[in-house]
């Protein structure tokens, strides 16, 4: 199977509408939870009823011990979204961001105690929102929550589910 990262610009073309962009969007950020990671945003300010419409791409990884068990957890998550903001005040001050796409899992759990190792993969789906704060024209601050849901005892995580905080900063040329 191709990777779904080769789909994200192909939808972001068909979405726009165009290939003459009046200005570009970038957003770096760095993930906080669990386990940490980053992420960036690309794409393209003032498209049809939108503040800007973009892709983003992250990943996030980690180690964790079991609390209760000798156990040992190596996980990595990729995320691939479509993503867009509105600017919901007339100054454009004030801006929500949406995004839904596709994450992909790869870990390994260990147990120590029946030395047991299993691999784990597996694709979800993923959905994150932000606030921002546009602090002038072309820079502004950025806060939200990511959430990536994977298929019922798929993973070794509870529920799961990854939960992490982006924080990052916003850039219009």
């Amino acid at each position: 199977m191709k990777s779904p990262a080769l789909l994200l610009p192909i939808a972001f073309l068909l979405i726009t509408n165009t290939v003459q962009a009046k200005t570009i969007h970038i957003s770096p950020d760095i993930r906080l939870g669990e386990h940490d990671g980053y992420g960036l945003q690309l794409g393209v300010k003032d498209v049809m009823w939108l503040d800007t419409v973009f892709i983003s791409i992250g990943k996030i990884e980690g180690e964790s011990t079991g609390i209760y068990t000798d156990s040992y957890r190596k996980e990595k998550v990729h995320t691939y979204r479509l993503g867009g903001q509105y600017a919901f005040d007339r100054a454009k001050v004030h801006k929500v961001q949406l995004e839904l796409g596709l994450s992909k899992y790869s870990g390994r759990y260990y147990n120590y105690n029946n030395l047991s190792k299993e691999h784990y993969k597996s694709d979800g789906i993923s959905y994150s929102t932000s606030y921002v704060y546009q602090a002038t024209d072309t820079f502004g601050l950025r806060a939200g929550v990511e959430f990536n849901f994977f298929g019922p005892f798929s993973t070794p995580r509870v529920f799961d589910t990854t939960v992490n905080a982006a924080l990052g900063f916003t850039i219009s040329i």
